[in-house]
């Protein structure tokens, strides 16, 4: 999904095809409180690590004081709070300008598979809980102290364990190691096929005050295409064979319309890039197509672009995190003969 809005943030959000990895993903909450500037302030910290899928954007070697080196992970969850009480799903956003990713995380280690992760993930909730009794001063009753914080941190880690479990079930569109077929868009204009430097969702973006129409291309179609752009002019597209009306755009419409012939109701996205669907509503009729109209081909498909503008449910952390069941045996009483 792309959406490009200047006023908000200068953020670039766009259809990505990062890999996809498993990673030990920090829960922070707040630890207490510290002296501010003029009053006291939240303190937030680490308090427990759960798996997560995640896009995988860099990796890089690290090289400390010492000699040693450690391998760095940058990654981005694909559920994060939204300050709400509610975890929202994302993909990586960037600044315009810089693009340096503007929501992702650094972690020491990205995986194939759950198994893997989540022997990395107990190792570090292992240490993060000896950090919390470590310290505890000498005294009688020492262990029970020691106790009862492993007690509390496995009541916390149990929460997040129930989370752990809602993400992953709503992350299952995210497939580890397989990447998807994202072909650039070509365009054909004044009897001239070229190839444009972007996928198909930044280029309908980038017109979005223009009027353009979009086709639907097999593979093999597409490297026709390609052929007849490295050659030069093409007068008449017929031979690449029949095609399918993707979308279409009319220049004074803020509605661009995802054209599925066997949907009883019509599929549109507004200005903001949300998609809408209007179950008795028709096409609107549209001009036809004249030398001031983009024509564009894709390999993508009513599917592909239903997937990408799809919204995703929301994980509501209160009900997540309720109160922790434990087993309790029953005392069986001795029935009197």
């Amino acid at each position: 999904m792309c959406t490009l809005n200047v006023e908000k943030g200068m953020k670039l959000v766009m259809k990505i095809n990062y890999p996809i990895k498993y990673a030990a993903m920090p829960i922070i909450e707040q630890v207490g409180w510290s002296h501010g500037l003029n009053e006291l302030e939240r303190e937030y910290d680490v308090v427990c690590y759960i798996v997560s899928k995640c896009y995988l954007l860099k990796d890089s070697t690290k090289y400390m004081e010492n000699g040693k080196s450690v391998k760095e992970y940058e990654v981005v969850f694909p559920y994060q709070s939204n300050g709400n009480g509610k975890l929202t799903r994302t993909i990586p956003e960037f600044n315009l300008f810089s693009y340096a990713c503007t929501n992702s995380n650094k972690t020491d280690g990205v995986f194939d598979t759950y198994e893997e992760a989540l022997v990395h993930t107990t190792e570090k909730n292992e240490k993060l809980c000896e950090k919390t009794w470590m310290w505890l001063p000498y005294s009688s009753d020492l262990l029970e102290k020691i106790h009862a914080k492993k007690e509390e941190f496995s009541a916390r880690l149990a929460k997040y364990k129930k989370l752990e479990r809602q993400m992953l079930l709503y992350n299952k569109d995210l497939e580890v190691n397989k990447k998807t077929m994202l072909n650039e868009v070509i365009s054909f204009e004044n009897n001239k096929i070229k190839v444009l430097s972007c996928n198909l969702y930044e280029a309908i973006h980038m017109l979005r005050d223009t009027g353009f129409v979009v086709f639907t291309v097999t593979q093999e179609q597409y490297e026709r295409l390609l052929e007849v752009a490295r050659l030069g002019n093409a007068n008449d597209l017929r031979f690449i064979g029949p095609t399918k009306c993707l979308l279409m755009h009319e220049e004074k419409r803020s509605e661009m319309y995802i054209i599925n012939k066997n949907a009883e109701g019509i599929y549109y996205l507004d200005e903001n890039g949300s998609l809408h669907y209007q179950a008795k509503g028709t096409l609107p009729e549209f001009k036809s197509i004249d030398e001031s109209t983009y024509v564009l081909y894709t390999t993508e498909t009513f599917e592909d672009v239903m997937n990408s503008y799809k919204s995703h449910k929301a994980i509501d952390l209160s009900k997540i995190k309720g109160p922790s069941l434990k087993k309790v045996q029953k005392k069986i009483k001795k029935q009197k003969n």
